[in-house]
């Protein structure tokens, strides 16, 4: 069996903040709070999952949601459970809840010199088109905007 096969994707809790803001903490330079992703998690327009994998959360992404667009606004996987298609499981997952609740379009940024990254979501179906400017602190980088629109 793949180890693919072996992540659940589900719906974020409450109970899942601790260990998301771990993982935040160990990937992103700026992460965010604990009360932003309490205020998300809260929130009508947003949506969370996380991946799950022998019983440990090692990923999670989420969406902001604006009438029939969505700006994908989280997405990170453990450092050490890289390469196991946990967030291309989550994605995929993310999108299709989004679509099922009417969502068209979906729109994200990501850091110029996020080669993986990059990779995943075009094969995903978003398509560069533009960039931000210095977008992204510590360190200074721009963003490729990307989105994933309907044929």
């Amino acid at each position: 069996m793949q180890s693919e096969e072996l992540i659940l994707i589900r719906e974020m809790t409450e109970e899942d903040l601790d260990t998301v803001c771990e993982i935040e903490k160990e990937i992103f330079s700026q992460p965010w709070s604990r009360q932003g992703f309490l205020d998300a998690l809260h929130s009508e327009y947003t949506r969370y999952l996380c991946a799950v994998k022998d019983e440990e959360l090692i990923g999670y992404c989420g969406y902001l949601r604006s009438f029939e667009e969505a700006d994908i606004t989280n997405v990170a996987v453990k450092e050490s459970a890289r390469r196991q298609n946990a967030g291309k499981k989550m994605l995929t997952e993310l999108i299709h809840r989004g679509e099922q609740d009417g969502i068209e379009a979906f729109t994200l940024e990501v850091r110029k010199s996020n080669i993986p990254a990059l990779r995943l979501y075009e094969t995903l179906g978003f398509a560069s088109c533009g960039v931000r400017k210095n977008f992204y602190d510590l360190p200074k980088e721009d963003a490729v905007i990307m989105w994933r629109r309907p044929e």
